[in-house]
C-alpha cells in the first residue's frame, strides 16, 4: 500500500471514528437532557404532592381547633343550662276510664264506674336535654321547641324546662342508633386507610 493510500484510509477511518464519537457523544447528551427532564418532572410532582399533603394537614388542623372551640364553647353553654332546668322531668299521667256497659253513655253520674287510677307515664327529656343532646351530635347549638340558644331572655329557662315528649327508651335507641352509624363510618375510614397505605 502506498503511503498516499495509507493517509487516505487512515483519514478515512479518523473521519469514521470522529463522526461514530460525535453522533455517541449526541446521543448520550440527548439520553442526558431527556433523562434531566424527566427527573425535573418528577421532583416537580412530587414538590407538587407535598404541598398537597401540607395544605391538607394544614385544613385539618384548622378544622380540628375550630371543633375543639366549638365543643368547649357548647360544654360551657350546656354545664349553665345544666346548672338552671332539669334534663328529665316526670312524663304525663295518663288517665285510662273504663265503662263495664257497652253502647251509649246513658247512665246517671251515681251509676257510672269509678274511673281506674292513674298511670305514671314515666319521665321524660326536658327540651333542653334534647337541645344538648343535638348539639352534642352536631357541634353546633340549636332550638329545641322553645328552648333556644337565645336563652337568657325572659322565661326561656322555663320553656328548657319543660318535657319534649320523648322517653328515655327514645334517647337509648336514639343513642343506639347513632352509635351503629358511628360504628359503620369507623370500619369504612379503617378500610379507607388499609387501603391507602397498601394493606
Amino acid at each position: 500500500m502506498t503511503a498516499r493510500a495509507l493517509i487516505a484510509l487512515t483519514s478515512a477511518l479518523a473521519l469514521v471514528g470522529g463522526g461514530y464519537w460525535w453522533g455517541s457523544n449526541a446521543t448520550d447528551n440527548a439520553w442526558e437532557a431527556k433523562h434531566a427532564k424527566e427527573l425535573q418532572a418528577e421532583r416537580a410532582a412530587t414538590a407538587k404532592e407535598n404541598a398537597r399533603a401540607d395544605q391538607a394537614a394544614a385544613n385539618y388542623l384548622t378544622e380540628h381547633l375550630d371543633q375543639e372551640d366549638r365543643y368547649a364553647a357548647l360544654n360551657a353553654t350546656y354545664q349553665d343550662l345544666r346548672r338552671r332546668v332539669p334534663l328529665v322531668v316526670p312524663g304525663p299521667v295518663v288517665v285510662v276510664t273504663r265503662s263495664d256497659t257497652a253502647g251509649p253513655q246513658t247512665q246517671g253520674a251515681q251509676e257510672r264506674p269509678a274511673a281506674t287510677p292513674p298511670v305514671d307515664g314515666g319521665p321524660v327529656l326536658t327540651l333542653a336535654a334534647v337541645r344538648m343532646w343535638n348539639g352534642a351530635l352536631t357541634g353546633t347549638d340549636q332550638a329545641a321547641g322553645a328552648c333556644s340558644p337565645a336563652g337568657a331572655t325572659e322565661g326561656a329557662h322555663a320553656a328548657c324546662a319543660k318535657g319534649s315528649g320523648l322517653s328515655l327508651d327514645d334517647a337509648w335507641a336514639n343513642h343506639a342508633a347513632n352509635a351503629k352509624a358511628c360504628a359503620a363510618d369507623r370500619q369504612r375510614y379503617q378500610h379507607l386507610i388499609d387501603f391507602l397505605n397498601g394493606k
